[in-house]
């Protein structure tokens, strides 16, 4: 690490850090910049009873450090591979720990990051069980820990308020039946929530006279839907006509569909009950059309 880095880390000066590393184990770069070990940067910090994240991985700090440099350029893979790994060899309390600590970063998750180590990560898991390669307890562990990491943010987001805002909009969030697969209707909550909206969430498995109905007593001017595989192209045209028989021409709304079922379709139809219909692919391509939308 460079001084920059250990400065950032462990929230202290550069000009600490010098002091506090003086060590035969630092090493140099030809134009004379300090390099410092991760572990010795951990010894260091505890010893002077500064903790950072980092303690909380252990033995496997210094692939999370590197994941973390890679998410800062763009790139989950490494991310995405350290988070398999560890489902892999059972460590799954790590799992929630590191999506915690990477969705958490900043006042407002960043849509990007989601999509790329929430969406990644599930997506890896989902390929390797239908390869044979991970159990269906690798699977539900790995949605375990994510669930549980995206309640700690919907709590923290104000996700369990008693009474919505009348000041704010409202959308209806949730899945159409049989989907059962909630963490990305979840996502899109908590998206919503830091954005100002009053979400009401229906869950999974919901059937579509349900979802417009709770439209139409709610009067929202939202409606976002998620699917994965095994859903088609078919199941998501059926659920469009159906809401656009079912919705009051009088009470339009957005309808916006999203998971991985979506990717590469289009979408058209309502006769008038939407004021947009839109299908996309991930979170950031949802918060762009948010900002469309103002």
């Amino acid at each position: 690490m460079g001084t920059g880095d250990v400065a950032e880390l462990l929230d202290i000066h550069p000009s600490t850090v010098k002091r506090w590393f003086d060590s035969p184990r630092m090493a140099a770069t030809s134009g004379g910049h300090r390099r410092i070990p991760l572990d010795l940067v951990l010894d260091v910090a505890r010893a002077r009873d500064r903790r950072v994240y980092l303690h909380g991985f252990g033995s496997h700090a210094t692939h999370v450090w590197h994941a973390m440099q890679a998410l800062e350029r763009g790139d989950p893979a490494p991310a995405c591979d350290a988070l398999v790994h560890w489902l892999r060899i059972r460590q799954s309390r790590l799992i929630g720990r590191f999506l915690w600590h990477v969705a958490a970063r900043g006042d407002v998750p960043d849509p990007g990051v989601l999509d790329g180590v929430f969406g990644g990560f599930m997506k890896r898991v989902g390929d390797g069980w239908e390869r044979g390669e991970l159990r269906i307890a690798d699977e539900r562990a790995a949605s375990r820990e994510a669930g549980e990491a995206i309640g700690r943010l919907l709590a923290a987001a104000g996700g369990e308020a008693d009474e919505p805002d009348p000041q704010r909009p409202t959308a209806v969030v949730g899945t159409v039946e049989p989907e059962q697969h909630i963490l990305g209707s979840q996502l899109v909550r908590l998206l919503l929530l830091h954005r100002g909206w009053n979400v009401e969430h229906l869950g999974t498995g919901v059937p579509a006279p349900e979802i417009v109905a709770t439209q139409r007593a709610l009067g929202a001017s939202l409606v976002c839907v998620s699917f994965t595989p095994p859903a088609t192209a078919a199941d998501l045209l059926r659920f469009v006509e159906a809401a656009g028989r079912l919705a009051d021409p009088a009470q339009p709304f957005a309808l916006v569909l999203g998971g991985n079922a979506v990717r590469g379709i289009q979408v058209s139809g309502g006769d008038g009950a939407f004021t947009d219909l839109v299908a996309l692919d991930g979170l950031a391509a949802f918060r762009d059309w948010l900002d469309d939308r103002g």
